[in-house]
């Protein structure tokens, strides 16, 4: 696992459904097991932006089984 594999997951898998919605969703880091990432644009007003959230999360987390958490932060 290493950080461009993970991009390239999320840039095919993710990115285009959050696009669709007005948001966008950019890999910040990857420390050891623990990949940070950002939600901006429509993401940060939407109602359901935690639900949004904790599912790109989980969708990360079953791809890649090794890492331990997930961050997600919220820029405008």
């Amino acid at each position: 696992m290493n950080i461009e594999t993970i991009e390239k997951f999320i840039n095919e898998k993710i990115a285009p459904g959050v696009a669709a919605h007005g948001g966008e969703v950019q890999v910040i880091n990857l420390e050891k097991s623990v990949l940070t990432i950002s939600l901006s644009g429509a993401c940060g007003s939407c109602g359901v932006q935690s639900f949004t959230s904790e599912a790109i999360s989980n969708y990360i987390m079953e791809e890649f089984p090794e890492l331990e958490n997930v961050i997600l932060e919220q820029k405008d």
